[in-house]
């Protein structure tokens, strides 16, 4: 029985990669910027409030200094690394369902922001990244004579 499991996980892995090439030939540089570059791909919940939109990402086990964040035009991109949470390699694994590796997500904003306000917390495994709304400040603007 295990050998059937082995022989569909592969071939699920398989199809899961035909898939990807279909879908980046299909949709071109899109689909590179959002894809997966490790087998990590942590899960976000992405909002909006008054002030803004607020992106939370699950980073469990990720060092703040291992996360890198661009904020460019109308995207947002986060990539970093998780790593082995063990000193030295175990001798024999039971079992590993920990994603490590290399990871990257790209999540277009629905409006502009202001890039000045930007601010970013890791707190308990959470990534919150907070991208105020553009402040539109209404000011009389003085005609003077010519």
């Amino acid at each position: 029985m295990d050998v059937r499991i082995g022989k569909v996980a592969r071939e699920l892995a398989a199809l899961e990669r035909q898939l990807d090439h279909v879908f980046e030939r299909a949709l071109g540089s899109t689909m590179r910027l959002a894809g997966r570059v490790g087998s990590f791909r942590p899960t976000i919940d992405a909002f909006e409030t008054k002030e803004g939109t607020v992106v939370q990402v699950d980073l469990a086990g990720v060092e703040s200094e291992d996360i890198r964040l661009i904020v460019d035009g109308e995207y947002l991109q986060i990539s970093g690394r998780r790593s082995a949470t063990y000193e030295r390699p175990p001798e024999h694994h039971l079992q590993m369902e920990i994603p490590r590796g290399s990871f990257e997500r790209v999540i277009r904003l629905p409006h502009p922001y202001d890039p000045e306000r930007v601010s970013a917390v890791l707190e308990a495994g959470i990534l919150t990244v907070e991208l105020p709304n553009l402040r539109s400040e209404t000011r009389k603007i003085p005609v003077r004579p010519a």
